[in-house]
C-alpha cells in the first residue's frame, strides 16, 4: 500500500506561518494607508485645538482602510485569499468612496464624545462626585459607537448592501448577536486600554492583530446576515 505524499504548503505550520505573514501584511498596509495619522497624534499635544481637527482629519482614511483590511482577512481565514496586499488594494479600490460615507457619522460621533471627555473637568468640577458617573457613561458611549462602526465596515467588506442599511444592520447586530458584539468591545476596549498605558508607536503592530480577531471573531455575525439578509449566495466580497 503506497502512502499518500502530503501535499507541499497544507501543513498546520505552513498554514499558521501563512497567517501571521498576512496579518503583518495588513498591519503594514493599514500603516500605509493612514500614514498621517501617527503625525497628527504626536503633533496634537502642542498644537492644541488645531491640533485635535488634524487628528479628525487624519482619521477619514482610516474607514476605507479597514474595510480593505477587513475584506483581506477574511479571504484569508475562508481560504480564499490571493494574497492579503492584492485583496487590499481591490476593496480598498471599490469600496473607497461608500466606506468614507458609512465611517464620517460614527468618526464625528466618537469626535463629539472625546470632546466632552476632555472638557468634563472644567466644565463638572474636579470636586463634582458626578464627574465619575458622567465620565463612565461617555466612555461606555464611545464603546458602543466604535462597535457598531466596526460591525457596519465589517458588513461593507463583505456584502454589497446600500448604506442605510449597513446602518441599520450594525445595530441590529447588537441584539442578533449579543457574543460576537461583547467579543468586538472586548477587543476594541483592550486594544485602546494597551495603546493608553503604553505609546501610540504601537499603533502600527497592534491595529491588524486586533482586527484580525475582530474578523474572526465576527464570523457568526456574517454567516448570520448572509442567511437572512441575502437571497442568493454572497457577491464576491468587496465588489459593490
Amino acid at each position: 500500500m503506497v502512502a499518500k505524499k502530503t501535499e507541499y504548503g497544507a501543513g498546520p505550520l505552513f498554514r499558521v506561518a501563512g497567517t501571521v505573514a498576512g496579518v503583518m501584511m495588513g498591519s503594514g498596509l493599514l500603516v500605509l494607508a493612514n500614514a498621517l495619522l501617527l503625525p497628527a497624534l504626536a503633533a496634537q499635544p502642542v498644537a492644541g485645538a488645531a491640533g485635535g481637527w488634524l487628528v479628525l482629519a487624519a482619521l477619514v482614511p482610516l474607514g476605507p482602510a479597514l474595510v480593505a483590511c477587513a475584506y483581506a482577512f477574511n479571504r484569508l481565514l475562508a481560504g480564499q485569499d490571493t494574497g492579503v496586499f492584492r485583496d487590499f488594494l481591490q476593496s480598498y479600490r471599490l469600496n473607497f468612496v461608500q466606506a468614507i460615507i458609512v465611517w464620517l457619522p460614527y468618526l464625528l460621533a466618537l469626535a463629539v464624545i472625546t470632546t466632552n471627555l476632555a472638557g468634563m473637568p472644567a466644565g463638572l468640577g474636579t470636586d463634582n462626585p458626578a464627574g465619575p458617573a458622567f465620565r463612565l457613561a461617555l466612555l461606555v458611549m464611545a464603546l458602543l459607537v466604535a462597535t457598531a462602526s466596526m460591525n457596519a465596515l465589517l458588513l461593507l467588506a463583505r456584502f454589497s448592501f446600500r448604506t442605510q442599511d449597513l446602518y441599520r444592520l450594525s445595530l441590529y447586530s447588537f441584539g442578533a448577536q449579543k457574543r460576537v458584539v461583547l467579543g468586538n468591545a472586548g477587543i476594541l476596549f483592550v486594544s485602546a486600554a494597551l495603546l493608553l498605558m503604553t505609546t501610540v508607536l504601537l499603533l502600527p503592530v497592534m491595529a491588524g492583530t486586533a482586527l484580525f480577531l475582530v474578523c474572526l471573531n465576527s464570523r457568526p455575525l456574517l454567516r448570520l446576515v448572509e442567511d437572512k439578509f441575502t437571497a442568493a449566495p454572497p457577491e464576491e466580497p468587496g465588489t459593490p
